[in-house]
């Protein structure tokens, strides 16, 4: 055999290769190589993967995902487990840091002195947020501090601690003790600013 003899081409060979023109394929054909690719029952492939093919792929697929999800979820838990119960927001009530009081639907105080109806609900919603510190439930509830001191509380977290003492009757004109009215009759109304725990 000589290596520079050029291949003789069967010129039958030629014939039987299919010939590759893409446009002569009708809709019927499409369909029909779609229904092979999904389901080919001769190679028992769906998509072109055998059922093996697949299971390692969706396997890979988990180890992939599931491992960082894992690392993730080991932190956070971690987080968790870690921070003080008295650094979380959701014990501080409904709004964290300086709210008004009285407060009834936004921070607009609007009445009319000559109007005891207009101001009323301003009253009554003092008379309601001070009732829980009327000097009897505090001295019940709470413990009285000295002025410059702090006041370390042992116990366990979970314990519930003790606030010092903040006597309704501090506010003096806007205790509503001596002005029921607040000062809302007077047209000269209390606005009390109170400092959630943050």
């Amino acid at each position: 055999e000589n290596k520079h003899e050029e291949k003789v081409q069967d010129p039958d060979r030629e014939k039987d290769k299919p010939k590759a023109d893409m446009g002569s394929k009708t809709w019927a054909d499409l369909a029909g190589e779609m229904k092979i690719f999904l389901w080919n029952p001769e190679e028992r492939t769906c998509l072109g993967r055998t059922a093996k093919s697949w299971g390692l792929t969706v396997l890979s697929e988990l180890v992939d995902w599931d491992a960082p999800a894992l690392m993730v979820l080991s932190a956070l838990s971690t987080l968790s487990t870690s921070m003080w119960p008295s650094k979380i927001i959701a014990e501080s009530g409904g709004a964290p840091g300086v709210m008004i009081r009285p407060y009834l639907n936004g921070f607009t105080i609007a009445f009319n002195v000559s109007q005891p109806n207009t101001w009323q609900p301003y009253v009554d919603s003092m008379h309601h947020f001070l009732a829980a510190y009327d000097d009897k439930v505090q001295e019940e509830k709470n413990i009285e501090c000295v002025p410059g001191q702090y006041f370390i509380q042992g116990g366990n977290d979970s314990e519930e601690k003790k606030a010092c003492q903040f006597k309704r009757s501090l506010l003096q004109n806007c205790s509503g003790i001596e002005d029921p009215t607040f000062g809302y009759l007077k047209g000269q109304p209390c606005i009390l600013l109170k400092m959630n725990r943050v």
